[in-house]
């Protein structure tokens, strides 16, 4: 990572729990580059709608003030099996962060 960081990368996205947990990438990189996602797609899969937005809204404030720069998201790509609850507890988790930060 410190290669590609020195190559003029600026942030990265894709970053699964299983492979290696987001609070990670915070640690070691979020004072450099912007992080992209962090919310696992298992989580969208696996959960209720409540536990999702719950979840999503805790990490979100937490991964936002931790880092340069932040964009919440899925860890990677919103895959066709994911329930449609799911990603739109993510979104209205999204929303709310932003709603209570202005």
């Amino acid at each position: 990572m410190e290669d590609v960081i020195a190559l003029g990368i600026d942030a990265k996205h894709s970053n699964e729990d299983i492979i290696t947990p987001f609070d990670y990438w915070i640690e070691c990189y979020g004072d450099r580059i912007g992080l992209l996602g962090g919310i696992d797609v298992d989580l969208l899969c696996q959960q209720p709608p409540d536990e999702i937005r719950w979840q999503v809204y805790e990490k979100g404030q937490r991964f936002r003030a931790a880092t340069r720069g932040y964009a919440l998201g899925s860890g990677n790509s919103i895959p066709e099996y994911v329930p449609v609850e799911g990603y739109l507890a993510m979104i209205e988790a999204a929303q709310a962060i932003r709603a209570n930060s202005q």
